[in-house]
């Protein structure tokens, strides 16, 4: 048939349509299959940039049922990526590299306004980690001190520059609680540049533009001033999460394991990446491929050469103050909290056939 027929030009249409809606469209660091049984195509693991709702909640009730098959399949690829040396890690990437290549602290931590300066500037915020009861019952959850826990704010506010290019102030703000002795960090106020994305090249903004990097500059930083190691890093809390994609997973993966209600603090429910159920597994992967749980995940994927390579062991769910909350509970009444702890890698994988 001729291309100008007018069967052929509707079916061509229907395709188009169909691969549009196939491909996605928000910037971010694109990710290979980890392994061949995983044969679907790349997509984005850090998805850090989906992480600003703190303020705003898009839907009030959490009835939604959400897509569990395509989280599990993207926390299982990430688990891939952080039980992988740094080499198997890009290849599982596709070949590109995963171990970030600059020190994100130095891009933070700077206000001489040289050369180097990428616009960003320490601010104080109130009220700290919103009244979820984080800093109350951190000693319960992690055994670390709260009087320990120090609170680093940075915001986009300025003019930079890199590489002698000129970086534009994107109104981000990376705000977490920070805790050495402990392990700790608490993952508060963050907001990435995705906004400003549609008014200035990628190029423009600065360096800083994931969860994962603010997080880790701010972990380095003041883990080596107080302790002179940052290597320690055993928690990733996240408080009051408000991303609506986490909170519907988070309620499929309670459903999945016949939790019919929502959690408090002391009856806190706990996913396990080495459960012999299921169903947990699942649920432990499903919540590990979440906007919140890959961010998580992808700190650790990508500084491995100054973490060691570690992955997330367990993912633990809860909200503040109360539990025994129907799971259609009006979402505006909830602060739902999740706690990531690490383990460490003692057999990575690279790539190698066994016994080479």
């Amino acid at each position: 048939m001729a291309l100008h027929e007018p069967g052929v030009r509707v079916m061509m249409l229907l395709l188009t349509t169909l691969l549009i809606g196939i491909i996605p469209t928000t910037w971010s660091r694109a990710i290979g299959p980890s392994s061949e049984d995983l044969a679907l195509s790349a997509f984005s693991l850090d998805a850090n940039l989906d992480l600003g709702q703190n303020v705003t909640v898009r839907h009030s009730q959490l009835r939604k049922r959400a897509p569990s098959e395509q989280a599990i399949v993207k926390g299982r690829r990430l688990d891939c990526l952080m039980s992988a040396t740094v080499d198997h890690a890009t290849q599982i990437n596709g070949g590109v590299r995963v171990e970030e290549s600059f020190d994100e602290w130095n891009i933070l931590i700077t206000d001489d306004r040289g050369p180097d300066d990428e616009g960003w500037r320490e601010q104080d915020v109130t009220p700290k980690y919103q009244s979820s009861g984080i800093q109350a019952n951190l000693g319960a959850l992690t055994g670390a001190d709260p009087e320990d826990t120090t609170y680093l704010y940075y915001i986009s506010q300025e003019m930079g520059t890199v590489d002698g290019n000129t970086v534009y102030p994107s109104g981000a703000y990376w705000g977490n609680g920070i805790n050495p002795q402990g392990g700790v960090i608490i993952a508060d106020w963050n907001r990435s540049p995705r906004y400003a994305l549609s008014d200035f090249p990628i190029s423009s903004l600065s360096r800083i533009r994931q969860w994962s990097q603010a997080a880790w500059g701010e972990w380095e930083y003041w883990a080596n001033a107080v302790l002179d190691n940052s290597g320690d890093l055993r928690y990733v809390i996240r408080s009051w999460v408000t991303n609506t994609a986490t909170q519907d997973q988070i309620v499929e993966a309670l459903r999945a394991t016949g939790n019919d209600l929502l959690p408090g603090i002391r009856d806190r429910v706990t996913f396990n990446r080495n459960s012999e159920d299921p169903a947990e597994a699942n649920a432990f992967y499903a919540l590990l491929g979440t906007p919140n749980g890959a961010s998580t995940g992808y700190l650790l994927a990508s500084h491995k050469g100054k973490i060691g390579i570690k992955r997330v062991g367990s993912i633990s769910v809860w909200n503040h103050p109360f539990g025994g909350l129907s799971l259609y509970t009006d979402r505006r009444d909830l602060k739902i909290n999740m706690l990531f702890s690490f383990e460490r890698v003692t057999n990575p994988t690279t790539g190698e056939p066994e016994g080479s």
